[in-house]
């Protein structure tokens, strides 16, 4: 989130600082989450225990068992491993997943994932094996750390459970019974990297067939105090492979790889050489400088071609500067070293469906929505990260302010559920929600308490449901909603405004560039703005008991930012900033009668900077938005359709920059941040036009409107909604605009054609309104209006030249 190791307060997680205190949860328990988890388990079936290993700092653990000698209907076998784990049944992995469980504040909740293996058990004998990693759960240094602080050693809960065809069970339980040796990973960190001495393998040490007598009893231990809980998040797996688009030697045994685009991923080498050799690896996103304090070693065991993948890591990269190894072209028999024969990186991410996407016939769009793809999927972990290298934390505005573009293109509700969950176990006792969640460690000033941050809590359950219908988080979530409000509320000053934090983040000036806190607006706006849209929400949720008390909260909020912020004299709002200008259009904090002579100085004062941006990353999407839903996107458009800083076009044609940096008029420390990334919901909502109603929730009321601007001449896409297929693909020239659109059975579906009333207007060559699913035909704003049943229409609408828009 923020570049400045200065900034950075580090507070130690093993028992003491803002861990201290923490409630323990001796009994495990089932999460409440709106899905339907048919292989979870209850809190009366958990029978297992807490095992560790014995003196290993990285354990691994083995368990032989034999199911009875009848048909087996299913087996399902549920697994917590802290901090990380991968699990194997008769010497191979379970699963694609990666890095399992989620991140969580373990005190609170320790997840635990279920894996079906009924195709996998073998009769007779078989072995569950499983190693670990220190994840975020156990980050001790030793290399590049964001902070420091443990919430216990590694440790293991595994129950298996077999249901056989006759109506009997049996069940396998992580207890002493569990054997446990060392691992052949010999450091592990999120942070610092992985090393794997290949040597200390034991060949089938996770099959039945191995010998364990060397191996010690597993101890029985204390969980480190969390409910378990299914995971609720799509897993983090594979999503592709990138091998080398160029390997160059820069020095005896040194070479510098390059894997064509940044992305967060795990490297991974194939070599050959003699045992005790070792080959290491440094990443970095920029040619020229490798991370320092990040690395992975593998040490040789001297068996043939050899293949090296860290398990329980990942970092953000394009390049690897890989030592110690000879390509075979350069290699000599004075030097012995290894043989580098293959490197390249596994690009990690959640599995979350793809559930949209956006193109059109104009390369810059397109490229800029593929580099905040890109950017998303990277960050797109078991916590919405803010990049994938430097921090790895869970920034709360991000989920909130992107949330409407990631939802346009993935289908993140677990993940955003999880979230919620992650607001709520970081909030302090006086109802206020920190900057992170979950919040391992704790920053200082605006980086600890920033509304724009922790208003999350309120406006992630919100967005759920309205997007999808989920009013059981809005129950699950309600008291961490309220009282953040209520604690919001109880920040204000004199004047009726809530405390300020960082503001409007990386707004920018020509002087300055991207400076940190909000330069050109008051902090006290965007904390104000976040209290009234907080209230606002409390104040209609469906049933809600204090919905008195948050409406009268909003209507004093209004009143009091307009009482300090508006000018009614000069129609602006504050300073005159985009962003402010844009918080009281977006967010109807100016006098209703009023809203066309603000938009119209919002306008001038875009203009007056040629069309370049200076909101940070808050305001930056209220900017699209606000001039989007005024009928204004030709000014989005002229904002995005430039290749000078700042902007997407910046990034992608001055530097040649794939994902978005963290700062978009220069390549800044990270360069693949996704908080930018808002033109996304403007490409899908405005450009496609697909959206649902304002008042609808979870797209029960469809509305299509699609927006030729600029030089885009033809667009198509489409949206899986809750309730089906949303697909548009447009196309205009001089005189037609065609459509066609396939909409899915919802209670109501309009769909607005952007040409003059008096076009004329045709459904698959037929006059309106000849197709018995075309219900009604009216105008909105001058523009055709029609109410249509589900299915796909094609319309052509012909128009004079002069009358296109």
């Amino acid at each position: 989130m923020y570049s400045s190791a200065k900034h950075v307060m580090v507070w130690c997680v093993a028992g003491i600082g803002i861990f201290s205190g923490w409630a323990q949860a001796d009994s495990p328990d089932l999460s409440s989450s709106g899905k339907n988890f048919s292989d979870s388990l209850s809190l009366k079936e958990w029978k297992a225990q807490w095992i560790g290993g014995v003196g290993q700092e990285l354990p691994i653990f083995r368990k032989v068992f034999t199911p009875a000698d009848k048909p087996i209907r299913k087996a399902v076998v549920f697994v917590c491993g802290l901090g990380q784990f991968e699990l194997s049944l008769n010497g191979a992995k379970v699963g694609n997943h990666f890095l399992d469980p989620g991140w969580t504040n373990y005190r609170k909740t320790c997840l635990y994932v279920p894996f079906d293996i009924t195709a996998s058990l073998r009769p007779g004998r078989n072995a569950l094996g499983v190693m670990l990693g220190n994840g975020m759960y156990n980050v001790k240094g030793g290399r590049y750390i964001k902070f420091e602080g443990s919430f216990g050693d590694p440790k293991l809960i595994l129950q298996l459970r077999i249901d056989y065809a006759d109506g009997t069970s049996d069940t396998v339980i992580t207890d002493a019974s569990w054997k446990t040796d060392r691992s052949p990973i010999t450091f592990s960190c999120i942070y610092g990297g992985e090393d794997y001495d290949a040597r200390l393998e034991q060949p089938g040490w996770d099959t039945p067939e191995f010998d364990d007598t060397q191996w010690k009893p597993a101890q029985a231990v204390d969980g480190p105090g969390g409910v378990l809980r299914i995971s609720e998040a799509p897993p983090v797996t594979v999503a592709d492979t990138l091998h080398a688009e160029a390997y160059k030697r820069t020095g005896e045994g040194v070479y510098w790889v390059d894997l064509g685009q940044n992305l967060s991923a795990r490297p991974f080498l194939k070599v050959s050489g003699n045992a005790g050799q070792s080959v290491t690896i440094q990443v970095g996103e920029l040619p020229d400088k490798p991370w320092k304090g990040h690395s992975y070693t593998y040490t040789l065991k001297g068996e043939g071609e050899e293949f090296f993948r860290p398990r329980f890591t990942y970092f953000g990269f394009q390049y690897l500067f890989i030592s110690g190894a000879d390509r075979p072209d350069d290699a000599s028999k004075e030097a012995a070293r290894p043989l580098l024969l293959e490197a390249g990186a596994d690009f990690v991410t959640s599995s979350a469906p793809l559930v949209g996407e956006f193109q059109c016939d104009y390369a810059l769009f397109n490229d800029i929505e593929a580099m905040i793809t890109r950017s998303v999927r990277s960050n797109l972990q078991s916590v919405l990260t803010d990049c994938p290298h430097r921090e790895k934390l869970g920034w709360l505005e991000v989920p909130h302010l992107m949330g409407p573009s990631i939802f346009y293109h993935f289908d993140v509700s677990g993940l955003y559920r999880k979230i919620c969950r992650d607001t709520t176990e970081s909030q302090l006792e006086n109802g206020m929600v920190p900057d992170i969640a979950p919040e391992y460690t704790r920053f200082s000033e605006g980086f600890f308490e920033s509304a724009e941050w922790g208003s999350a809590c309120v406006q992630i359950p919100w967005l759920l449901y309205r997007w999808y219908g989920d009013k059981a988080i809005l129950e699950r979530q309600y008291d961490t909603m309220a009282n953040y409000t209520r604690y919001l509320a109880s920040t204000r000053n004199e004047k009726g405004l809530a405390k300020g934090g960082l503001g409007d983040w990386y707004d920018w000036t020509p002087e300055k560039g991207h400076h940190g806190y909000s330069q050109l607006t008051p902090l006290e706006l965007t904390a104000t703005v976040m209290l009234y849209d907080n209230a606002r929400i409390l104040s209609e949720i469906p049933d809600a008991r204090d919905k008195n008390e948050f409406s009268a909260l909003a209507r004093q909020v209004r009143d009091d930012f307009i009482r300090a912020y508006y000018d009614p004299q000069q129609h602006t709002v504050a300073t005159g900033s985009q962003a402010a200008l844009a918080c009281g259009l977006f967010f109807g904090l100016v006098p209703e009668e009023d809203r066309g002579a603000v938009l119209e100085n919002l306008v001038k004062a875009v203009e007056s900077m040629q069309y370049r941006p200076t909101t940070g990353e808050v305001c930056f999407r209220f900017l699209v938005q606000s001039l989007a839903e005024a009928g204004r996107s030709d000014v989005v458009y002229r904002i995005i359709d430039r290749t000078d800083p700042p902007g997407y076009g910046c990034m992608l044609r001055k530097y040649n920059l794939k994902t978005l940096s963290e700062q978009w008029d220069k390549p800044g420390s990270s360069l693949n941040h996704c908080m930018f990334g808002h033109i996304q919901e403007w490409f899908q909502a405005y450009v496609l036009g697909i959206r649902q109603a304002k008042d609808s929730i979870g797209f029960e009321r469809l509305h299509i409107a699609p927006t030729p601007v600029g030089n885009i001449h033809g667009a198509q896409g489409y949206y899986d909604s809750p309730k089906g297929r949303m697909d548009v693909h447009w196309k205009r020239t001089d005189e037609v605009f065609s459509l066609d659109v396939t909409v899915p059975n919802a209670n109501t579906i309009e769909i607005v054609l952007p040409v003059p009333g008096e076009s004329t207007l045709t459904e698959s060559g037929e006059a309106l309104p000849k197709n018995p699913g075309i219900t009604q035909v009216n105008t909105v704003d001058g523009y055709p209006l029609l109410t249509v049943r589900p299915g796909s229409y094609h319309f052509v609408c012909t128009q004079p030249k002069t009358a296109m828009k």
